[in-house]
């Protein structure tokens, strides 16, 4: 299957927004077993992780696998990361697809994925009156660095602090440590853990899956109660997270992090 994202991509857009929207097009169901390819200009100018969060994705799809042509991005990325060769490997011209899908992206909104599925597509501002109880910024999907750090700009240039308790687990030990190292831009030199402090944020977590799991009732985050969270992570099946009652809304680390400020589902625009 091949999924072709044109068109501009707006600054308030994240690409688990794009993978949302696309889940929510073709359901959970949609990619069984399938390959989905991603290519487009869209795709073209995305940094490597905003790749892996595309193809993170697939899998609540049903989806075999995901796929990117490899490029300048993926060769600048693997320099200094493995001393083997490889050959990349690329789409036949004359290649039949399953299914195309097509997405002019400048026109997209912001979107979650509302309880109990990743395909319960719901544009963010229509959310806004689901009150939330907590907000979670982790997992492969939604922990890497570059994920923390849009969260970190939106906190910063709101100035404001968080209304409901906001978890921050790296997705690895690299992530935590470029949390304390790396300063976020335009905030003034701070990092992200700064901007996390000065917002209110529980103290970012040791790298693991935590509570995207659910795991036992002393998982770091886990919903002991029947609450509302938003979350980067990738699933919000029933007890996804947790208590079998509580609600998850899937969303971009800028959702997530405009939710907390209000406490509220929370279209990111509100911020930027």
């Amino acid at each position: 299957m091949r999924f072709v994202l044109d068109g501009e991509m707006p600054s308030f857009l994240h690409a688990k927004d794009l993978i949302l929207h696309i889940i929510g097009e073709i359901t959970v169901a949609g990619a069984t077993y399938k390959a989905m390819e991603f290519t487009g200009s869209v795709v073209e100018n995305m940094t490597m992780e905003d790749r892996m969060t595309l193809c993170n994705m697939v899998v609540e799809a049903g989806g075999k696998n995901g796929v990117i042509a490899a490029d300048s991005v993926t060769f600048n990325y693997l320099e200094g990361k493995t001393q083997k060769s490889f050959e990349p490997v690329y789409t036949d011209g004359s290649a039949r697809f399953n299914a195309e899908y097509k997405f002019n992206v400048s026109e997209l909104e912001p979107v979650v994925a509302k309880p109990h599925s990743p395909d319960n597509r719901g544009v963010a501002r229509e959310c806004k009156d689901v009150k939330i109880d907590r907000v979670y910024i982790g997992s492969c999907t939604g922990g890497k660095t570059e994920d923390f750090v849009a969260a970190a700009k939106l906190l910063h240039a709101s100035g404001q602090k968080v209304k409901v308790p906001t978890f921050l687990v790296p997705a690895t030990q690299k992530v935590w440590v470029d949390l304390y190292t790396i300063l976020v831009p335009g905030a003034d030199g701070k990092t992200c853990a700064k901007i996390f402090e000065e917002a209110g944020c529980e103290t970012p977590a040791s790298p693991s899956c935590a509570a995207c799991l659910g795991g036992p009732k002393d998982t770091y985050a886990r919903m002991n109660e029947p609450q509302v969270c938003v979350s980067t992570t990738n699933r919000n099946f029933p007890g996804r997270m947790g208590h079998k009652e509580s609600q998850v809304y899937l969303a971009s680390p800028y959702t997530a992090a405009a939710s907390a400020l209000t406490g509220f589902v929370t279209d990111p625009r509100k911020f930027m």
